[in-house]
């Protein structure tokens, strides 16, 4: 009789099987630290989300309590609420005014009916920066609600075009998404944008997604005859039909948020500007 003789661990084995465990704890580490890293920013954002709407909406001549942002931005601001019938021009340029102290380069507040969205806008040089600076100019995932870099905002425009992060926890603009169904935009449809001398209010006319790869979003038309041909675009692309169908003579809003289709697919919400009673 013999014996079979059992062969020792090869030496490679060994390795691999320390490489994986190296890499299992490595990787738990990292899914700890981004987590971690996501919860801490989700309560910066909310901290200053509710320090800066008890700004705005409480006494504007109150001082600040937030750290303003360093003084190298612009120094014109304009500013957006909610819907807050009670508004003046005057009471809002004051509560606008009270955000510039936090950060100059805020220029209005907009809130949208039904999707939580009741934030500051800004605006920078460049489209990027605020994709990953809030509303006090200090980084963060959540970014900030902006205002294209193309727009005047000192000048009348056609298209006042506004972006915000669709965030996991339904933060910023990470509610609009409930825009693609008819029954939300049956029951909201309403947006309201305060600017430092007057109180806008828009109404939904068009909803649809298009491939940020192959498409751009229109800030500015040639004439009239080139919007009013965007505008039918804008309503036959729509998910459902709405009754508004604006004319070349009438200003719109553009909400622009990332949709969860694929990387590149982005939500458009266009509102028409009510006129005044």
């Amino acid at each position: 009789m013999f014996r079979l003789k059992t062969p020792k661990p090869k030496r490679s084995y060994a390795i691999s099987y320390g490489l994986a465990g190296f890499l299992l704890v490595a990787g738990i580490s990292f899914l700890f630290v981004d987590s971690y890293t996501q919860h801490r920013e989700s309560q910066q954002s909310l901290t200053l989300h509710n320090q800066l709407s008890q700004l705005y909406y409480s006494n504007p001549t109150s001082p600040a309590s937030i750290q303003p942002k360093a003084a190298d931005t612009q120094t014109d601001a304009l500013p957006t609420s909610p819907l807050m019938p009670e508004n003046t021009p005057a009471s809002i340029r004051d509560k606008i005014k009270s955000l510039t102290v936090v950060n100059k380069e805020i220029k209005g507040w907009l809130r949208v009916d039904g999707a939580g969205v009741d934030y500051p806008v800004v605006q920078h040089t460049d489209n990027d920066y605020y994709l990953h600076t809030d509303a006090a100019g200090k980084p963060s995932i959540y970014g900030s609600i902006f205002i294209d870099s193309r727009i005047d905002m000192n000048r009348p425009q056609r298209n006042i075009v506004i972006y915000g992060h669709n965030m996991i926890d339904g933060t910023m603009f990470g509610s609009l998404g409930n825009f693609k169904k008819e029954s939300f935009y049956k029951e909201h449809h309403s947006i309201q944008l305060d600017l430092p001398d007057e109180v806008t209010n828009w109404e939904v006319f068009a909803v649809y997604t298009l491939d940020a790869s192959q498409d751009t979003i229109e800030a500015s038309y040639d004439n009239d005859q080139a919007f009013l041909q965007a505008l039918h675009e804008y309503r036959q692309k729509s998910l459902y039909s709405t009754k508004i169908n604006p004319t070349a003579k009438e200003q719109i809003i553009t909400l622009v948020t990332c949709s969860n289709e694929t990387d590149d697919t982005r939500l458009v919400v266009h509102a028409v500007k009510k006129k005044e009673p």
